[in-house]
């Protein structure tokens, strides 16, 4: 499969991967598909549901593989990284290649695989699609590498949204809720190999999209939650220690992940005035310049330590468009400027989601919520009649008449914020 691969992909251009239109119907589509054969009706389910959502996902895998082999053999590069950074990189990639050379070509061809079922949902249904098709069959995997490549797929996005604040550490949650999870790192030495292939994927994840630009800073950051995740998941399996730790290192982190809607993750330290306590600022002072009721009489540390205490316990679900629309006034994909202005509707919303998670899980009080946004358009079509419409009555309606559903299963909470009341006031 590998030399299969590398053939396939040593001819193909990223330039090309970029630009093509129409690649689900390819001569390169199809030599890959001969690759991997069982997900030749996947696909073609994909195709007749969302052919666009299809075409996403194989130009994203494309380029997931074409980054994957550059960086494989020494030629990567990417106009914001060092030839240092790219090294450390590399040396994280070869190191778990040479472990098994056929999970990282797994994981990138199979881990999207949901998207057409739910894009916002589509980790676990990549997942659930892989076990109940019995598609790592066909690879020379043991039982334990079947169910790492599973659960890595599973989790995939969890490195990256802790990174950008989306997610906390709390959210391991999940995983040690999770009785295959739990049957993984019952094997010695499997857990630091799960959160090693996760780091390794998700920067070659992230790669795989042309528009990407990351830093130096973010191999820093990411062997950060790499370690702080070993720490965690080793505790295993004390779960109330686990997650007592995983609850602390969150509140560590609580400005950061408010911070992620000023992209914190993506351009500090990249010039002299991008430091973390910059951006901390820009925070603080946007509640001082605030005539809102809640926020007029609050100091930073009173609105942490009563406030958003309970911030930990909330899994943000695809929503930096609209926590930068609260910070900006705009979807923004920029560094700050010295004398740009954050808006207090930012933290006004985590404040009231806040209070709205612990008036509702008094009962439940260890419990993650993820949250939804329902009704929200792609950021490239977000208008300013939309972006009017989020006042401070609107942004406390939204989170008010959120509905939410307790997965016994899981043992968490969904809660689900319906934004085409904004769509209805702007119709």
């Amino acid at each position: 499969m590998i030399d299969l691969l590398s053939i396939l992909f040593n001819n193909i251009e990223l330039s090309w991967i970029d630009s093509v239109t129409d690649i689900d119907t390819s001569d390169e589509f199809y030599d890959l598909i001969s690759i991997f054969p069982n997900l030749k009706r996947i696909f073609q389910d994909a195709r007749e549901k969302n052919r666009d959502e299809l075409q996403r996902t194989i130009r994203h895998i494309f380029r997931s593989y074409k980054i994957f082999f550059l960086i494989k053999s020494g030629e990567f590069f990417h106009e914001t990284l060092s030839k240092d950074a790219v090294t450390k990189i590399q040396e994280k990639v070869l190191n778990q290649h040479s472990q098994n050379p056929l999970i990282i070509p797994i994981l990138l061809m199979y881990h999207d695989i949901g998207r057409y079922i739910d894009n916002k949902e589509h980790p676990y249904h990549s997942y659930h699609l892989i076990s109940r098709m019995d598609l790592l069959d066909p690879f020379e995997l043991s039982d334990i590498e079947k169910l790492l490549i599973r659960q890595l797929i599973h989790y995939h996005l969890l490195i990256a949204t802790i990174y950008t604040g989306e997610s906390t550490f709390y959210g391991i949650y999940s995983l040690i809720n999770d009785p295959e999870f739990n049957k993984l790192i019952e094997n010695e030495n499997t857990i630091d190999r799960f959160i090693d292939l996760l780091e390794v994927f998700t920067y070659i994840d992230i790669l795989g999209y042309y528009y990407t630009k990351i830093f130096d800073h973010y191999i820093k950051y990411y062997d950060e939650i790499n370690s702080k995740l070993k720490i965690i998941l080793n505790i295993w399996p004390n779960k109330e220690l686990a997650l007592k730790k995983a609850k602390e290192y969150s509140l560590e982190w609580l400005e950061w992940r408010i911070a992620g809607a000023l992209r914190i993750f993506q351009f500090v330290e990249t010039k002299p005035h991008l430091t973390k306590e910059f951006y901390y600022n820009k925070l603080r002072d946007s509640i001082k310049k605030s005539d809102n009721n809640l926020l007029r009489d609050l100091h930073w540390d009173s609105l942490k330590n009563q406030y958003l205490v309970h911030s930990y316990k909330i899994q943000m679900r695809y929503s930096l468009a609209l926590l930068m629309i609260l910070a900006f006034g705009n979807f923004q994909r920029m560094g700050l400027k010295i004398e740009s202005g954050v808006s207090y509707k930012l933290i006004l919303f985590w404040l009231l989601l806040s209070k709205e998670v612990k008036l509702r899980s008094e009962d439940k009080d260890k419990s993650i919520w993820n949250v939804f946004l329902e009704g929200m358009p792609h950021w490239s079509k977000i208008d300013k009649s939309f972006i009017r419409m989020i006042d401070d009555e609107m942004i406390e309606s939204l989170i008010r008449k959120s509905k939410d559903e307790y997965n016994k299963g899981k043992e968490e909470f969904n809660l689900f914020i319906d934004l085409s009341q904004i769509l209805k006031r702007t119709s």
